[in-house]
């Protein structure tokens, strides 16, 4: 018992020789940067500091070398070179060329640019959710982001209408319809089938090589034009009046179209209840 708690003191000890180690290191840097102190009586409490942090790291990293004396004193004077070299490589060196490189990397990033990369980022890691994850109620959730960050792309393009039909057609109609079926659907936690197994997964790997590689051939090699930005304008009120006047029939088709589907989705669910219903009966 007596011996575990002179341990347990000769342990608290040295932690306070090297806390009061690394308390030393600081205050010279901050004397010397701020008080003006000399450099030679700098370096001389930094040495000391620096003897102090490694006898009260002895126990605790250099357990096989006898750091008492002369062997504390020159080892504590190779630490004291080695990291005295860093900090001048750091300040002198390294710090001013990071500083630099950060500052004109700084100057050819606009917020605008920074805002059009968190969106693609949102949009393109909900796709990915979307299609690689095996469970579809989680791949429903991603769909949610990918919707919202396309909304976001078309506002960026100062496209008002579009990011606005997103939201209100996409998220809460297709979605929002989509998820409820999930929900509704009894089997859907139980049955694996139902689930997204990855079975094309070689086959579709291939196909995001080659699309990732034809649009990075693309967006590299293809003469951009560069135009100044214009002021975003509403673009609700010309739409309108181009549905009802010069895309009046296509509008009018695409109109009939969706009925014939709700039609049809009608028609197919009664026969689908009809028939079981007939099941239950006999």
């Amino acid at each position: 018992m007596a011996e575990s708690t002179s341990n347990l003191r000769a342990y608290l000890a040295r932690l306070g020789i090297l806390a009061l180690g690394l308390a030393g290191m600081v205050g010279a840097a901050v004397l010397h940067r701020f008080a003006g102190m000399p450099l030679g009586y700098t370096l001389l409490a930094e040495y000391v500091a620096v003897v102090c942090v490694v006898w009260g790291l002895n126990p605790f990293l250099f357990r096989r070398l006898p750091l008492e004396g002369a062997t504390l004193l020159l080892f504590s004077a190779a630490v004291f070179g080695v990291l005295f070299f860093l900090a001048y490589f750091l300040l002198a060196v390294a710090g001013p060329f990071l500083f630099d490189s950060a500052g004109r990397f700084v100057g050819l990033i606009h917020l605008a640019d920074l805002v059009f990369y968190a969106i693609a980022a949102v949009t393109v890691a909900g796709a990915g959710g979307c299609a690689f994850s095996r469970n579809i109620i989680y791949s429903a959730w991603s769909l949610l982001f990918a919707f919202l960050g396309v909304a976001g792309l078309y506002v960026l393009l100062g496209a008002d209408f579009p990011a606005m039909a997103q939201v209100l057609i996409y998220v809460g109609g297709v979605l929002v319809l989509i998820l409820f079926a999930i929900m509704l659907t009894k089997q859907i936690g139980d049955d694996p089938k139902l689930t997204n197994a990855h079975l094309g997964l070689p086959v579709g790997a291939g196909l995001a090589l080659l699309t990732v590689g034809t649009l990075t051939y693309m967006a590299v090699m293809a003469p951009w034009a560069v135009t100044p930005s214009q002021s975003y304008a509403p673009s609700s009120a010309p739409l309108g009046i181009a549905f009802l006047t010069d895309y009046l029939l296509p509008f009018e088709v695409a109109s009939v179209v969706l009925l014939a589907a709700l039609v049809g989705a009608v028609v197919i669910a009664r026969k689908e209840i009809k028939e079981t219903s007939d099941t239950v009966l006999q």
